[in-house]
């Protein structure tokens, strides 16, 4: 672990121990006498359950037990907060140097453009931190940075933002250029002001930190997976999708592996490796808990060795006691020598004695909700099934990923990581089951492109007869950079309500990124239409100029889409979320969490499905005021990938018996 940069990044699918994991190596790190500052950017908000304390958001706390280790929640609303009182007039007077808008309508814009821009909030605060020689509220900046990461779509997301927020400084910068040279042709000077500082210090900030993460001496990834087929189909990704960023992988860990488990899981992580060494950490039961307990369970982490994947002779030989450069790996990763520690394989699953009915959890649109790595995608291809098998159907139902990192076709065992990326393909096995991975990013993108194009012959007319307006031109081509992180999700979910108000499809089951991004997601409809709504009346200003009419008809096609959507929402007999659960304390605390999140919205709870229940599990429901049917799915023994494995698994769930409430 000595080996590894100043700053750490841990990595990985939701659910795969993250947290944990990144509470261990930033323990040791503080351990060993380094000042270490661990921070989580995951909305979700999972590392004070892991640390045993209550963290407040954006607040940083020294660890009990470890006095050179503090902990801190990143909270991106409070540094959007501060980010727009340092700079919100700043930018409302740049925009009012280069648009023809009026101060209501600029000041309307900024504040609907930026309250979704969470990650990229997230992302400025985490630059401050990694460039900064002093901490703001510390002497010295820490010597260590451990970043325990959201699940993949959102840090993947996270850390291509760099090219997203120069859209946005490009957009700005734009506009301050047309005041420039509008300033220059009249007085013939021109002297540098608040907006060109703005300017230079987000341009600064975005490539200091782009150059840390490209840095493998400054920075690096710990990939961290499980030994299972869906997880390890995704960390192949992971992995390959870090590198074309250049990121550094430092280490890939595979954690939580059973006594038995099977070679071919380790065999593919070994193959992703490259150059990076692979650890595995064992099973342990029960989990550790705090700081101390974590960084101790760590010992028990053990090298694979790459000639695992060469034969029956490497398989047995990595099932012995380790050898002494093996233990000179572990040691050096750690910062100690590895302990041996038990471990107990999941017992067998649970049986209720009445019949099955979670159909009743469906809704014309329904949306699995839950923490990375409860099974959301599994589960929602467990309810298509059912919903397409119950009953003959005069349409079809349709299951969609909106996740950025989609795990449907690793569920249903296909192959092509392109199948139904681009639309909806029928699922082999199941008549009249439809599946869509949805790639919202690049959905809007192609709205953002047939704007530009737009843009663009509008211009090119002008300019043949005689006009010059380079700088309006430019102005208008960029201005989708204003819309809100996110907004492609809203943009790619609007569309599949247009489909069920035409009568496409019977149902929708929406299997959606984890907390942070489903909150985000039932948050911006109404961002969303004040977004458009704004930017429709900068198009009407532009409209008087130059004629800009049909250029907004598709925003204006977006806003009616969204309202629609908006409206199918909030009504708990047409559309809910069924919330995915496990009988564990983070994963029980989150889902709480969320639940009490959902219940300020206007999207509606309307089941819970705890997820691979079994006979030693804790009969301890998650029910919640209002009571809502609770479903119990047990564990299965072997890997639920492919149509059959799901089904057989399904046939199993049971309705609980008596739901109780629990007090959020």
């Amino acid at each position: 672990m000595a080996r590894l940069p100043r700053l750490t990044l841990v990595v990985g699918k939701g659910g795969v121990g993250k947290t944990t994991l990144a509470v261990g190596i930033a323990a040791r790190f503080a351990a060993a006498g380094e000042s270490t500052l661990l921070v989580s950017t995951d909305p979700a908000g999972a590392l004070g359950n892991a640390l045993g304390i209550t963290l407040a958001e954006g607040e940083k706390q020294t660890i009990a037990g470890c006095p050179r280790l503090t902990a801190r929640q990143l909270d991106a609303r409070s540094a959007r907060r501060e980010f727009l009182a340092r700079w919100r007039q700043t930018i409302v007077t740049i925009v009012d140097r280069g648009t023809y808008l009026d101060l209501d309508d600029i000041e309307g814009l900024v504040d609907a453009a930026f309250p979704g821009a969470d990650e990229i909030f997230a992302l400025l605060a985490l630059a401050e931190l990694v460039s900064g020689e002093r901490d703001v509220e510390e002497a010295v900046a820490p010597r260590r940075l451990v970043v325990d990461t959201a699940p993949t779509g959102h840090t993947l997301r996270l850390l291509a933002l760099p090219e997203t927020f120069e859209m946005l400084v490009a957009l700005l910068e734009t506009m301050q250029s047309k005041h420039r040279f509008m300033v220059g042709a009249l007085t013939h000077r021109y002297r540098r002001d608040r907006a060109d500082e703005f300017l230079d210090q987000m341009r600064a900030e975005i490539a200091a930190l782009r150059a840390v993460l490209t840095d493998a001496g400054k920075s690096a990834a710990v990939l961290v997976a499980r030994p299972e087929p869906v997880v390890i189909a995704e960390t192949v990704r992971y992995a390959s999708a870090l590198r074309a960023m250049e990121i550094a992988i430092a280490a890939i860990v595979l954690n939580a592996v059973p006594a038995e488990a099977p070679e071919t899981e380790r065999q593919a992580i070994v193959e992703i490796a490259n150059r990076s060494p692979v650890f595995e950490l064992p099973r342990i039961e029960p989990s550790p808990a705090g700081a101390t307990g974590i960084a101790g369970a760590l010992g028990a982490m053990r090298t694979v060795a790459p000639s695992i994947a060469r034969g029956k002779r490497a398989r047995r030989g990595a099932k012995k006691r380790l050898r002494g450069d093996d233990r000179a790996k572990v040691a050096l990763f750690l910062g100690g020598a590895p302990r041996a520690t038990g471990e107990r394989t999941a017992a067998g699953p649970g049986s209720r004695d009445h019949a099955a009915a979670p159909l009743e959890l469906l809704r014309t649109l329904t949306i699995s909700g839950g923490k990375g790595g409860v099974g959301k995608t599994t589960v929602s291809c467990a309810l298509a099934i059912a919903a397409v098998s119950s009953s003959p159907l005069e349409r079809d139902v349709l299951l969609v990923s909106t996740d950025p990192a989609p795990s449907i076709a690793d569920a249903l065992s296909i192959a092509d990581q392109s199948w139904s990326r681009s639309r909806p393909e029928s699922v082999d096995g199941v008549p009249g089951l439809v599946a869509w991975q949805m790639d919202a990013a690049a959905a809007f993108g192609q709205l953002r492109d047939r704007y530009q194009e737009r843009i663009d012959a509008l211009f090119d007319a002008f300019v043949g007869r005689g006009i010059d307006a380079t700088h309006d031109r430019a102005i208008l081509r960029q201005l989708l950079a204003l819309a809100p992180p996110g907004i492609d999700e809203l943009y790619a979910l609007a569309s599949l309500g247009e489909a069920l108000a035409e009568g496409r499809f019977e149902r929708i089951i929406v299997d959606p990124a984890p907390t942070g991004h489903l909150l985000r997601l039932v948050e911006m409809p109404a961002l969303a239409l004040e977004w458009s709504h704004r930017l429709m009346r900068l198009m009407l200003k532009y409209k008087d100029v130059a004629g800009l009419g049909d250029a907004a008809e598709e925003l204006l096609g977006f806003s009616r889409r969204t309202r629609a959507l908006e409206a199918l929402l909030s009504d708990p007999l047409r559309a809910g979320v069924v919330l995915v659960t496990l009988d564990e304390p983070l994963v029980r605390a989150e889902s709480l969490r969320l639940a009490a999140a959902l219940a300020g919205t206007h999207v509606a709870v309307v089941g819970v499905v705890r997820n691979r229940v079994t006979d030693s599990s804790i009969d301890q429901p998650l029910t919640l005021d209002p009571v809502v049917p609770t479903v119990i799915a047990p564990a299965s023994h072997t890997p639920l990938v492919g149509v059959t494995a799901i089904r057989e698994w399904y046939a199993r769930w049971r309705v609980e018996d008596e739901p109780r409430r629990s007090s959020l």
